[in-house]
């Protein structure tokens, strides 16, 4: 507790020196000072030969101090400067950008009034003087032009390199207190955080590894788990003590892994072993296709779920088999539906039909069995008068029955709903036993494939070979729409292929899921992944220096349209509490008095200052150390 006022180099300095040299060696408290420059000078210079001979310019913390100065500094009538300043229209401490506290500050009446209500300096007073024992307003404040010459009012700092061991030496008024770094607490920041090893359960089906940084389950330590083969933690990210000394998570569980479940193939079935669980780690699915299709898509037709959570192939799916491709009818013609790859196929039927002249003999049409094999001979075609004039699909009138067909008869064409003719509408036996035209065919009618959006899904039903193997649809098909995750439907969701070939209504739209647009918090930033807040953006938060986040630092827009958390706030640090010591009594006591009470005051700091050992056995090596003056003191 030591306070100096009066002459060192070129100050000027009162001193206790026994008497606070004392109290020092006895408490093991750092002391710090105070002093005073012998000539006036401004603002900007008190400051810097302040920062040159001593620590720096005084910047008053409370009222204890304020009234500590004004009874100690001998000079009366003396204007000092003090460490406060006018910044951005705010008053301000030296070094910092925290504006003053009500607890700090000591204007005098109608102060701050930066020139105005009568003053004759001007404007501009960005500055702070205190009066010292002034017969009006003794201690005030008053904000002045920083251009004019006061006292420079300086203090050495009491913090020393070894004050705090995992800490920041904070100055206070004749002492200094520490500031422990996050985990560490004590005196002097000498004593670690320890969490509850009991916490660390090793789960089942899996292992945990603990890092230590400091010393064994404290501050920091670290602890990873890992899964056996097959399975997966429900929580990927490693335990870690917290300065709480309590655990960030709770230890995870591994669970079995799990693949895409399948589906049953069109034209076929599935049989799944599931020895873990449904669709899990080491699940087998055959596949079998119906009488007639066989597997593709996969090379075997067994699936395994594999320990990455994925199938050991993909799925396969059942095509109908071929059988051998026809060739052309003697004096007729074959006709197989459209001309694609899929009129050989299981099931597909191919009619025949003769040339003009002549008629068939066998059987009209044949079928593809599922043993690859037509269900009958190819028939021929023998010379008539005039050919029956029958198609697939076809709708015949004629002036005489077909079976008594003869020259002249004439015959008019058209087909089954759904289907459009390709020839003459009408023909004419001829005498040459000819018709004058060709027997029509019929042509199922077909819808052109819609054109579609992006992330949209589109499934028709019954879905025939020539609807996957083409770009058309043929009529009746029914297709419903779907959007991918994250997306909705605009439009309605199902559409039909009409007996005109037309589709019902127009194809719909997938639009992005949409959520409500985020605001940077208070003090604080907010950086997204997209310039609009449609599904996935992710958007990342920061707070500004000496702000810290208080909940999710990073959110996600949903599938639903849903942000995966609450936005976070910024919040501001706690101001700590300053330690103030007493004054001494004020000068001009009786030396009987000042002797009672400097016994009296070592009495007391003796007694307190062995609450203040520190125990020296710490085997922890102390980080370099941040020291702050007396300002940070104040935040």
């Amino acid at each position: 507790m030591e306070f100096h006022f009066g002459y060192k180099s070129s100050a000027s300095r009162i001193s206790l020196t026994f008497l606070c040299s004392m109290l020092c060696m006895w408490t093991s408290v750092e002391c710090w000072s105070y002093y005073y420059s012998n000539t006036t000078m401004t603002w900007q210079d008190a400051r810097a030969w302040c920062k040159q001979h001593y620590t720096d310019m005084v910047a008053i913390q409370n009222q204890e101090e304020i009234k500590h100065l004004n009874e100690w500094l001998p000079r009366k009538d003396t204007y000092y400067w003090i460490g406060i300043r006018k910044i951005n229209d705010v008053w301000t401490w030296i070094g910092t950008n925290k504006s003053l506290t009500p607890e700090a500050t000591n204007w005098a009446k109608g102060e701050p009034n930066n020139g105005k209500a009568g003053s004759s300096s001007g404007t501009n007073e960005d500055c702070v003087e205190m009066y010292v024992k002034r017969h009006q307003s003794p201690g005030k404040w008053n904000d002045e032009r920083c251009e004019k010459k006061k006292t420079a009012l300086c203090y050495t700092a009491a913090c020393k390199t070894d004050s705090c061991l995992h800490g920041e030496c904070v100055e206070t008024i004749n002492s200094h207190k520490c500031q422990c770094f996050e985990g560490f607490r004590g005196d002097k920041c000498e004593e670690i955080v320890k969490c509850d090893d009991d916490k660390v359960t090793i789960p089942n089906n899996g292992s945990v590894n603990c890092t230590h940084k400091y010393k064994d389950f404290s501050y920091d330590s670290s602890c990873k788990y890992s899964c056996d083969e097959g399975y997966q933690l429900s929580m990927p990210r490693p335990l870690r003590c917290t300065a709480t000394g309590s655990w960030s998570e709770q230890p995870p569980k591994c669970e079995l892994v799990r693949c895409q479940e399948l589906s049953h193939p069109e034209r076929g079935s599935m049989v799944c072993s599931d020895p873990l669980g449904p669709y899990s780690y080491q699940s087998t699915c055959d596949f079998t296709c119906d009488e007639g299709y066989v597997l593709t898509g996969s090379p075997s037709n067994t699936l395994q779920c594999e320990a990455s959570g994925r199938w050991n192939g993909s799925q396969p799916t059942c095509v109908a088999v071929q059988c051998p491709a026809l060739g052309d009818l003697e004096k007729g013609s074959v006709s197989c539906g459209d001309a694609t790859d899929t009129r050989f196929s299981f099931g597909n039927t191919c009619s025949f039909t003769c040339n003009p002249g002549y008629h068939l003999v066998g059987q009209s049409n044949v079928t593809c069995t599922s043993a690859a094999e037509w269900s009958e001979q190819m028939p021929q075609c023998e010379e008539i008068t005039c050919q029956n004039p029958e198609g697939s699909r076809l709708i015949t009138q004629c002036s005489k029955p077909l079976s008594e067909l003869r020259p002249n008869s004439t015959c008019s064409f058209s087909c089954e709903p759904g289907f459009e003719l390709k020839g003459a509408h009408t023909t004419k036996c001829s005498e040459h036993g000819l018709w004058s035209s060709a027997i029509p065919t019929c042509k199922a009618r077909q819808c052109p494939a819609p054109e579609l959006s992006t992330s949209i899904r589109m499934n028709c039903s019954p879905l025939t070979p020539s609807v996957s193997l083409s770009n058309t649809h043929p009529v009746g098909v029914i297709c419903t729409f779907s959007c991918d995750e994250g997306h909705e439907l605009q439009g309605e969701s199902s559409m039909e292929c009409s007996l005109q070939g037309q589709w019902s209504i127009t194809p719909p739209t997938c639009t992005a899921v949409r959520c409500l647009a985020l605001e940077s918090p208070e003090n604080g930033h907010v950086n997204c992944s997209n310039s609009e807040p449609v599904y996935n953006t992710q958007c990342s938060f920061t707070c500004d220096q000496d702000f810290s986040l208080e909940g999710h630092e990073l959110l996600t827009c949903d599938h639903h349209g849903n942000w995966t958390g609450e936005k976070p706030t910024c919040q501001a640090p706690s101001a700590p509490v300053a330690a103030v010591a007493s004054g001494v009594a004020a000068g001009g006591t009786a030396l009987l008095s000042g002797i009672s009470l400097a016994l009296w005051i070592l009495k007391r700091l003796k007694q307190r200052g062995s609450k203040f050992e520190l125990n020296s056995n710490s085997d922890i090596d102390p980080p370099p150390q941040v020291y702050k003056n007396s300002i940070d003191s104040l935040i």
